[in-house]
């Protein structure tokens, strides 16, 4: 792969993060008055040493970990992923052993400080909003996902923070930290994969501990890395068998006591470790009430899942549009580099226009969980306050428009993938070049954590009764629309969206309506990245707004394309 700094090269990322991003607003949010700077001058904690006391030094210390976690990535761990990926995972007796090249690169990330970006300082994390853990993340993502599931894994328990007692938190996260936990949802079973509610997973409480009993599938990293600590957080049923979502509670189980059954042999990610977890009277923490496992605690795990596959898809299709850039200008065939060719021109600028469309759409996201999700910890925030009522607004909007990013950019990652490979010909379709691990790796993206068609029908609900006069929705677009005047294009596919929308209300079977939801949010995301698209080229200044204009006129023809497609499929359907 190209080896090189992958925050510095990347000037679409560069110029989101120094121009296109209101920092002045994120910051204040999320440092809550630079609460951790004031904190530290009163306890001289040394976990908050380096939380800022400006939103200048917090642009400065989220570019440096930008800068840092770039340097790693397109350095060093682009450069073993192919033979990582080669080498792939053993397992024998119970225990998974995972590529000795893949630790090392690992345990630079974790040297850097870049494991635990999930979490607030005042527990060892690293202290960063949303935006950048999505940054993070891409930037990762870009140069190989097994090893970055691995790093990225500890991630999931910051969930605690939201869920645990104050007990549990101070005990458990500082020590998932300092001691590089891995870290697994252990949601899945051999006969429930999306159907949580019927999870038959048995918890028992004997005395004042609980012990758990069952199988649990598909169980990324649930090993530990080589040896190091891990755990599942585990949704069993401590109620009875027909209790459903409310008999869920969620629990921590250690990898030290529950087995490893096997692990599964994949199309791609083949260096990270999918296994079968079996619990037999496996002891057990109850995290937060019980019964909230599900119906509380899982589903707000779920903006965060979804946040990162979307920064996942941008990071492999941008790894992938970079190597085809790189070949198709190195390639000469017919005496000139194939780049020169009108056709394969075409697909690299359209791979370039789509992946700038999904990094505004990954970031739009992350900004929408960040707009509310820190208000939660102003006990004290007054519910009739115009502060709470604007975190009710973008919870509305985050809770719609997260499963979007998810099924847009998993989705697009896969199609711009297939291109890219295209690009290199035969030459694409062999393992000397990366496109393949790419092409493999890519086809999970639109199917775990949730696959495209549960995203769709996370998202239509939010999208078409948003759509009424006084609608959450509907005020979203305005206020994506609010500061630039839209060209005849993008009217056109605001008008055409709304009949979309009115045509499938028509429907008056759930079948049918569930049936052609994608239509819906497919349109739905094409006119939320052509807001988003317009308005980066609106704040861009200089070349760079000639370059985005020239994106946007293109992007929004491809997008009336496939949104008056499917409105024409829709209105025959209705007759």
């Amino acid at each position: 792969m190209i080896q090189s700094n992958y925050y510095q090269t990347n000037e679409d990322l560069k110029e989101h993060f120094q121009s296109l991003i209101d920092w002045n607003e994120i910051v204040n949010i999320y440092e809550n008055n630079f609460e951790d700077a004031k904190l530290y001058t009163e306890t001289k904690n040394p976990r908050l040493e380096m939380a800022p006391s400006s939103v200048e030094e917090a642009i400065a210390f989220y570019e440096e970990i930008l800068n840092s976690c770039g340097e790693i990535s397109g350095m060093y761990v682009s450069q073993v992923a192919q033979e990582v990926d080669w080498e792939g995972l053993s397992y024998e007796n119970g225990v998974v052993k995972h590529p000795q090249a893949m630790v090392d690169v690992i345990h630079k990330y974790q040297e850097a400080g870049l494991g635990p970006s999930g979490f607030k300082r005042k527990y060892g994390g690293l202290g960063v909003p949303n935006i950048i853990k999505a940054m993070i993340a891409e930037l990762m993502y870009r140069s190989d996902s097994s090893i970055t599931i691995a790093v990225g894994s500890m991630g999931l328990a910051s969930i605690l923070e939201r869920c645990a007692t104050d007990e549990m938190k101070n005990e458990w996260i500082p020590k998932i930290i300092s001691n590089h936990y891995s870290v697994t949802m252990g949601l899945s079973e051999p006969d429930f994969g999306s159907d949580l509610p019927n999870v038959a997973t048995k918890a028992v409480k004997k005395g004042e501990e609980w012990f758990i009993t069952g199988t649990k599938r598909y169980q990324t990293m649930a090993c530990g890395l080589n040896g190091e600590p891990g755990l599942t957080l585990t949704l069993a049923r401590n109620g009875s068998p027909e209790s459903g979502a409310r008999g869920l509670s969620f629990y921590i189980v250690e990898n030290k006591d529950y087995s490893i059954q096997g692990i599964e042999k994949k199309l791609g990610i083949k260096a990270s470790a999918t296994c079968e977890v079996v619990y037999e009277n496996s002891k057990a923490h109850l995290v937060g009430k019980e019964g909230f496992g599900l119906v509380k605690y899982v589903m707000g795990m779920l903006n965060g899942a979804r946040l990162s596959v979307s920064s996942q898809g941008t990071g492999i299709a941008t790894a992938a549009y970079e190597e085809a850039k790189k070949y198709a200008m190195e390639r000469i065939q017919f005496g000139k580099p194939i780049i020169t060719i009108p056709a394969v021109k075409r697909l690299l600028d359209r791979m370039e226009r789509e992946i700038a469309a999904m990094r505004c759409l990954m970031v739009e996201a992350a900004y929408s969980v960040d707009k509310y999700y820190w208000f939660e910890d102003l006990k004290n925030l007054d519910p009739a306050s115009n502060e709470a009522k604007e975190a009710k607004f973008w919870e509305k909007v985050a809770n719609t428009l997260t499963p979007i990013s998810k099924y847009f950019n998993s989705e697009t990652c896969n199609d711009l993938v297939y291109d890219a490979l295209q690009v290199f010909g035969g030459a694409g379709y062999t393992e000397e070049y990366d496109l393949a691990r790419l092409y493999r790796d890519a086809r999970i993206t639109n199917i775990y954590d949730g696959t495209t068609q549960i995203q769709v029908n996370a998202a239509i609900g939010g999208i078409t009764s948003g759509m009424s006069q006084t609608g959450v929705f509907r005020a979203y677009l305005e206020h994506l629309s609010k500061d630039f005047s839209s060209p005849s294009t993008l009217k056109k596919l605001r008008e055409t969206f709304e009949e979309i929308v009115e045509t499938w209300k028509k429907f008056n079977e759930t079948p049918v309506r569930e049936k052609y939801a994608f239509e819906v949010v497919e349109s739905a995301a094409r006119l939320i990245e052509g807001y988003l698209m317009e308005r980066a080229a609106h704040r861009a200044k200089g070349e760079k707004k000639s370059i985005r204009q020239a994106w946007c006129k293109e992007y929004h023809v491809d997008s009336l394309a496939i949104v008056t497609g499917n409105l024409i499929r829709l209105q025959e359907m209705v007759k």
